[in-house]
């Protein structure tokens, strides 16, 4: 039985998008000079289309920036009608990415001069979601809705907070498959969640998997048929785009198995700083993908200690995306440590909170270390900017 919406719910929520547009204010103050456009993490060699010129977007240090710009550009052009394409490094691929910036772009009814505002309260709309959800899941389960407020510590949430990704999105979705699914006995809510789920990131499409292999399993054929036209909408906007914007130049193959992870094992980042420092980070880094290992190791376990229900067919897919899709040279920087595998990470934390254990929880702990250090400098810049306001008074 799925319980209705409550208000205690709702103001855990709010409390939790309160506290990350906070962050957000100091960290755009004391680290973007104000500007706001900084929280998209432009890179310094990325081209702007002329017709943003006059925004003044602020231009980060790293020449490539990331990937929240380019979805920056699609919010300006969700219909890729007007030419954002031709600046953006993986048309296809990103603009099949749509609710996000495509809801940014409704709620600022077009407005090219709202649509910045705009993509930040629909982040912060996300933000508000996970920690709704998380909070009916603990109360569900006899826990503190304070829990919600852990919603802000998965990796997913983190580096949306820092550089207005998507993951957020999938993230929050993720937390209501595992209200509406729980005990297996989803209401109608379950289908709206899967639908919109798949339009934030592709990977989206893997919650409808789950759940219809669930049903299949248990012969509930017509059940099963009615929840795959979930992923309807999302095949529609696929078809189009595919018209709008050019093949990618390389298409992507099934990678041997652990590849991706085994690749960054073999061939540490490195970084620009004195050998100590490297060898401090570089921890982090190899922290990160123990816990991802540690992830891929356990999630079959779990699953089947479910029962195989349709949050463990979620791992069991991840599982396979992490092992056979995830290629060398996915992670190119700090923040795409796990980044693909969140969802699986916030399943198997989700899993204590029925009986609780240590083991699902720990591939989560592992990975947000290194996502912490990297908002480290950020936090010290802040720290130091309220420092000094205060002795000013």
């Amino acid at each position: 039985m799925v319980h209705p919406p409550d208000g205690k719910s709702a103001a855990w929520g709010l409390l939790c998008a309160a506290l990350v547009l906070s962050w957000q204010a100091l960290t755009v103050r004391y680290n973007y000079a104000g500007n706001w456009s900084g929280l998209y993490c432009t890179g310094a060699n990325v081209r702007i289309p002329p017709a943003l010129a006059g925004e003044n977007i602020y231009r980060v240090g790293n020449p490539n920036g990331w990937d929240g710009q380019f979805y920056h550009l699609i919010a300006h052009d969700p219909l890729a009608a007007h030419g954002m394409s031709k600046y953006i490094d993986l048309p296809r691929l990103r603009y099949r990415r749509i609710l996000i910036p495509g809801l940014a772009w409704l709620l600022a009814l077009s407005d090219g001069e709202h649509i910045d505002t705009a993509y930040r309260a629909v982040v912060l709309l996300f933000f508000g979601l996970g920690a709704y959800w998380l909070s009916s899941l603990a109360a569900l389960y006899g826990h503190s809705r304070a829990w919600s407020l852990a919603f802000v510590c998965t990796r997913a949430a983190i580096v949306s907070m820092d550089r207005m990704a998507l993951d957020v999105g999938l993230a929050a979705f993720v937390m209501a498959f595992a209200v509406y699914s729980r005990n297996d006995e989803a209401g109608w809510k379950l289908f709206p969640v899967l639908a919109l789920a798949a339009l934030v990131r592709d990977t989206g499409l893997l919650l409808v998997a789950a759940y219809c292999l669930w049903l299949l399993v248990r012969k509930r054929v017509r059940r099963a048929v009615i929840f795959a036209a979930a992923a309807l909408p999302t095949l529609a906007w696929y078809t189009y785009i595919a018209l709008q914007t050019p093949p990618p130049a390389h298409g992507r193959r099934i990678a041997p198995p652990l590849s991706g992870v085994l690749d960054r094992l073999v061939h540490p980042m490195t970084y620009p700083f004195s050998p100590v420092a490297n060898s401090v980070i570089q921890g982090f880094d190899y922290l990160a993908v123990a816990g991802i290992l540690l992830a891929l190791a356990i999630a079959f376990p779990v699953a089947r200690k479910t029962g195989f229900s349709s949050r463990g067919w979620a791992m069991v897919l991840f599982v396979l995306l992490g092992v056979f899709v995830w290629q060398p040279g996915d992670w190119v920087e700090a923040y795409d440590y796990g980044r693909i595998l969140s969802p699986l990470l916030i399943l198997l934390a989700l899993e204590p909170l029925d009986q609780f254990a240590w083991l699902p929880l720990a591939p989560l702990c592992l990975v947000l270390p290194r996502c912490v250090f990297q908002m480290a400098p950020q936090a010290l810049a802040v720290l130091r900017g309220v420092a000094g306001l205060a002795k000013l008074h």
